[in-house]
């Protein structure tokens, strides 16, 4: 499965704002910098996140984004499903029940499970999982 530019940045960028949950509003230029993303390009990302209720913005010296929604109620394929558009990655070609045509039929097996897949990956869980892959600091003096 090809990720777009688009996906990947705007996936970051809310994995970003979920290690940062009811802490307040972070900066566009924080978000770019701890996550590689081109500012002007995350701005219009953000945008399209915003209009979607994933994120919320607010402008301003003072202003900022935060997530929108609990990291817990925030899947992958949502959030592919807003920057990609929900049909990005099916195949054109229906299948029925009848359909003699196995490797169509195991092209759209592939995308059913891809799509389960996808669900059950949450902000979250991507939160907690880089939370156990962080090395623990431990300062003795």
């Amino acid at each position: 499965m090809r990720v777009s530019s688009r996906a990947d940045y705007g996936v970051r960028a809310l994995f970003d704002l979920a290690q940062r949950f009811n802490q307040g509003l972070v900066q566009t230029r924080e978000i770019a910098y701890r996550q590689a993303i081109p500012e002007t390009y995350l701005h219009q990302v953000l945008g399209t996140l915003n209009r979607a209720g994933l994120v919320r913005s607010t402008r301003g010296p003072l202003g900022g984004h935060a997530i929108a929604r609990d990291p817990n109620g925030i899947n992958l394929y949502e959030i592919l499903a807003v920057l990609d558009g929900p049909d990005r990655h099916t195949h054109p070609r229906a299948v029925d029940e009848d359909c003699l045509d196995v490797v169509l039929a195991t092209w759209h097996e592939l995308q059913s499970r891809s799509e389960e897949f996808l669900k059950s990956i949450t902000l979250a869980f991507l939160v907690e999982r880089q939370r156990v892959t962080e090395p623990t600091v431990n300062y003795v003096i």
